[in-house]
């Protein structure tokens, strides 16, 4: 008896064993919040049915780590912290407001600047630091007209969200390749950007597909970020002054389908007026002075594809090309024989003066190079390397003189940086800079700056 027991009970496990190994169970992948293109994911779902109303909701954190080697006033790290939430909305999907729009940004910042406790550079080495505060930073309604050939946009506005700034500078974590000193070191405290805003409109014309013109009215001074701490410290008299910008941009090659490299070039003009003096000897630093009575400048702005790696499109082969003509496509026009993926070499150069004699910056030049996709596998990963640098005002440099200030005369700065995309909510910035003549002059020795960025979307 006991015999045949053990027999059943081994025909039975063989007959599992068999059924297991000819049936295996299938275990659906788990969640991996990794594989997020934001990291939140979609919401219960709740994400695509607002998008597809056209209400758009985004939170990024931004953070920095950066420390100084040698160099400067003193060895030290920091951490700088960035979270930017904002609300964007297509009134036209919304509520049926054809042509219409919102948005709204808000900013925390929290942390410390490496370049104010360590370095005493003006060139800042990150470009989130700021005051810790929650700051509105965009509140405006636009209204486009004549399928947007003419923009129109009023409320709190930063103008270096679209004024004076490339696409291919972004990814530097210096504040220089943001918006230029030439601006912010002229500017009473820094004029309306980053991370400050002040109230204005902004006229965009759109007379050809190739041409831009805009033309913003703010007010100029955003007084400093301890005063207005959450961004609605708005004066239209002569404390806050008035700021007008204009600038004129010209794209080409934008359509995939040309056969040229895309690009696009930019000139522009600003004029300040306001209550105050600048580059007295109260106001004895290379930085943005605390008032001005008046200030202008003008620059130039390149941007520029060097070389894009080109992938053959399924359409076309090389049976196609005869006689070294393009292909043909059935309705009789030029069939695309590769598409343009966002792999590739880019290109930026900045330059730019201020006449005055007051001015902090009386030149500024920067140039830089982005490869994307450069490791093979590796196509969201970014390699970027650049140069700045700020040169005196007459005024500002005499002043450093009168005061014994050694070598004064310009601050510069170089800088590498990788990001690497870890995942598609998440990326990685190693970032490496050397700074020269800190706060203009050689009274500090040059600084070499060694950190990381961290970027990751909700």
């Amino acid at each position: 008896m006991q015999l045949r027991f053990t027999s059943i009970v081994l025909f039975c496990g063989l007959l599992a064993m068999e059924g297991l190994h000819a049936d295996p169970i299938d275990l659906s992948n788990s969640f991996n919040i990794l594989n997020q293109q934001r990291l939140a994911g979609e919401f219960l779902g709740c994400r695509p049915k607002a998008e597809m109303n056209g209400v758009v909701l985004a939170l990024q954190s931004v953070s920095d780590m950066l420390g100084n080697t040698t160099g400067g006033e003193s060895r030290g790290s920091t951490y700088s912290g960035l979270l930017n939430l904002g609300l964007a909305v297509d009134l036209q999907k919304a509520v049926g407001w054809e042509g219409a729009s919102f948005k709204n940004t808000w900013l925390w910042l929290y942390g410390n600047d490496v370049s104010s406790k360590f370095i005493g550079n003006s060139l800042t080495a990150s470009s989130i630091a700021g005051q810790p505060a929650f700051r509105c930073y965009e509140l405006w309604l636009q209204q486009n007209l004549l399928h947007d050939a003419i923009s129109l946009r009023g409320g709190l506005i930063p103008v270096d969200t679209e004024f004076m700034v490339s696409d291919t500078a972004n990814l530097l974590v210096n504040s220089t390749f943001g918006p230029p000193p030439l601006f912010t070191m002229n500017m009473p405290n820094g004029g309306p950007t980053y991370p400050m805003a002040t109230p204005g409109l902004r006229l965009a014309l759109q007379p050809t597909s190739w041409l831009t013109i805009r033309s913003a009215f703010s007010q100029g001074n955003p007084f400093s970020q301890q005063d207005n701490k959450y961004g609605f410290d708005w004066n239209f008299g002569q404390a806050g002054g008035l700021l007008n910008i204009n600038e004129a941009e010209a794209d080409w090659c934008k359509d995939s389908a040309s056969k040229g490299l895309p690009g696009y070039a930019k000139a522009g003009f600003w004029f300040q007026t306001g209550q105050g003096s600048q580059g007295s000897e109260q106001q004895f630093n290379f930085g943005s002075p605390s008032s001005s009575a008046y200030n202008n400048g003008f620059y130039g702005i390149i941007d520029q594809k060097l070389y894009v790696v080109r992938d053959k499109a399924a359409v076309s082969s090389d049976k196609n090309v005869v006689a070294g003509k393009d292909p043909v496509s059935a309705q009789g026009s030029p069939a695309a024989s590769c598409t343009c993926s966002s792999k590739g070499l880019s290109s930026f150069a900045r330059i730019g003066f201020s006449p005055n004699q007051s001015s902090i910056v009386g030149f500024y030049t920067d140039m830089g190079l982005t490869y994307t996709g450069l490791i093979p596998t590796r196509d969201a990963d970014k390699l970027g390397v650049a140069f700045g640098y700020a040169r005196m005002g007459c005024q500002c440099r005499q002043s450093y003189q009168d005061n014994g200030a050694p070598g004064c005369g310009f601050e510069s700065v170089a800088e590498l940086t990788y990001s690497m995309r870890l995942a598609p909510a998440i990326a990685i910035q190693p970032d490496l800079q050397y700074i020269m003549h800190p706060g203009g002059t050689q009274q500090y020795g040059n600084a070499l700056v060694v950190g990381m960025r961290a970027v990751v979307d909700f």
